[in-house]
C-alpha cells in the first residue's frame, strides 16, 4: 500500500525518543528535536564526537527490542537496512512510533521540512517523495516571511 503521511503538529516537549545510531544522521535528528523540547536518547555502537559532547544520554551497546520500551517515538539512524527493518517491525509490535532514515515505506511518520518563527512553523512535506523540494519549498516561504518583516 502506498504511504500517505498526514501532516500533523505534535507536542514532544519533555517527551521521551530514541534515537538508533550515533553518527552524523543522529546528530541532525538530535539537533532538530532538541530544539522542540524532547527528551532525547541514543543507542549506538559508536557514538560520533558531537552527541559524545553533547550532553545527550546515550548507551553504546547493540540495538535490542528492549530499548524501545517508555519512548512515544523513535528514530533509526543506523544505515543497515535489515536491521532497520527488525527495527520498524519491533517499534510497531511495541507500540512506538517508527521512523527509519531515508526509508519511508518503513516508517509510521516523516519529519517535514520547518521553519520557525516566534510562536509561527511553517511546514512542508511531499508524502516523503521529495525532500528536496519540501527543503526548496520551505526556503521560499521562510525568505518571503522575512522579508516582509524586514519591510514592517
Amino acid at each position: 500500500m502506498k504511504k500517505n503521511f498526514l501532516p500533523i503538529a505534535i507536542n514532544i516537549a519533555g517527551e521521551k525518543i530514541l534515537i538508533i545510531g550515533g553518527g552524523q544522521s543522529a546528530w541532525k535528528k538530535i539537533h532538530i528535536l532538541k530544539r522542540f523540547g524532547a527528551d532525547v536518547e541514543v543507542v549506538a555502537l559508536e557514538v560520533c564526537d558531537e552527541i559524545r559532547n553533547s550532553g545527550i544520554l546515550y548507551r553504546q551497546k547493540s540495538y535490542e527490542k528492549q530499548d524501545l520500551k517508555g519512548y512515544l517515538m523513535f528514530y533509526s539512524c543506523t544505515n543497515n537496512p535489515d536491521l532497520d527493518r527488525q527495527i520498524a517491525q519491533d517499534g510497531r509490535e511495541a507500540g512506538v512510533l517508527v521512523n527509519i532514515h531515508d526509508q519511508p515505506e518503513l516508517c509510521q511518520f516523516v519529519s517535514p521540512a520547518i521553519y520557525q518563527q516566534g510562536n509561527i512553523r511553517v511546514a512542508v512535506s511531499s508524502n516523503a517523495e521529495d525532500v528536496f523540494e519540501s527543503i526548496r519549498l520551505r526556503n521560499e516561504i521562510k525568505d518571503y516571511l522575512e522579508n516582509k518583516n524586514k519591510k514592517q
